[in-house]
């Protein structure tokens, strides 16, 4: 039986269980919160102590899409019942522009020379939404997975909506896939794709 490892992703610090396989060292390893394919050199390992995997801890799906905690027994497969560990998008209803989110904060708001949102979105002449309008947070929560939170940049904006519930200043209100979020000038909808939480080369 292939040993188990664990490593960490440089881009998010994400930490993963992977099994050693002969040539582990020349594979592409893609991390399911990020997203991002790197070389299995870059990934840090860690040596945990024994005690590494606490009752509750937050437990990371290997390379195959499966999750492990540290000392389980066996693998689980995760279903929809269970943790989710894809990063949500947006999409700007009526275009086909869409956001892929990042873990971390991502902002969104109108496109400008001086905007600072991670996510612009092109409102053509109209200045209703600000330039940082809304952000989206995304979270790893014990037992939950990754948890997507959306709250306003500021307290001075435009009436923001999500479903029909007025999001306002100080709010913070988690997304589930297929969530409406009426911006002023334009309509988002946020998703979860359904794909395999773990992509590898292997």
């Amino acid at each position: 039986m292939d040993e188990i490892i664990k490593i960490k992703c440089p881009f998010d610090g994400a930490i993963l269980s992977v099994r050693n396989q002969p040539g582990i060292e020349k594979k592409l390893v893609t991390c399911p919160i990020c997203k991002q394919k790197y070389p299995f050199s870059q990934f840090k390992r860690i040596t945990p102590a024994p005690s590494y995997q606490e009752e509750g801890d937050t437990v990371y799906p290997d390379m195959n899409g499966r999750a492990r905690g540290y000392g389980a027994e066996e693998h689980t497969t995760i279903g929809q019942s269970q943790m989710n560990f894809t990063l949500g998008r947006l999409k700007v209803v009526g275009t086909t522009t869409s956001f892929q989110l990042r873990a971390g904060r991502n902002v969104i708001g109108r496109k400008g020379l001086k905007s600072l949102a991670d996510f612009q979105i092109d409102t053509a002449e109209k200045r209703a939404m600000s330039r940082e309008h809304i952000q989206i947070e995304v979270k790893k929560v014990p037992g939950k997975g990754l948890v997507h939170y959306v709250s306003l940049c500021k307290e001075k904006v435009n009436k923001t909506f999500v479903g029909n519930d007025l999001l306002m200043y100080g709010d913070v209100l988690i997304l589930n896939h297929g969530n409406i979020i009426k911006l002023p000038d334009a309509t988002l909808k946020f998703e979860i794709p359904d794909e395999d939480m773990t992509e590898t080369d292997f």
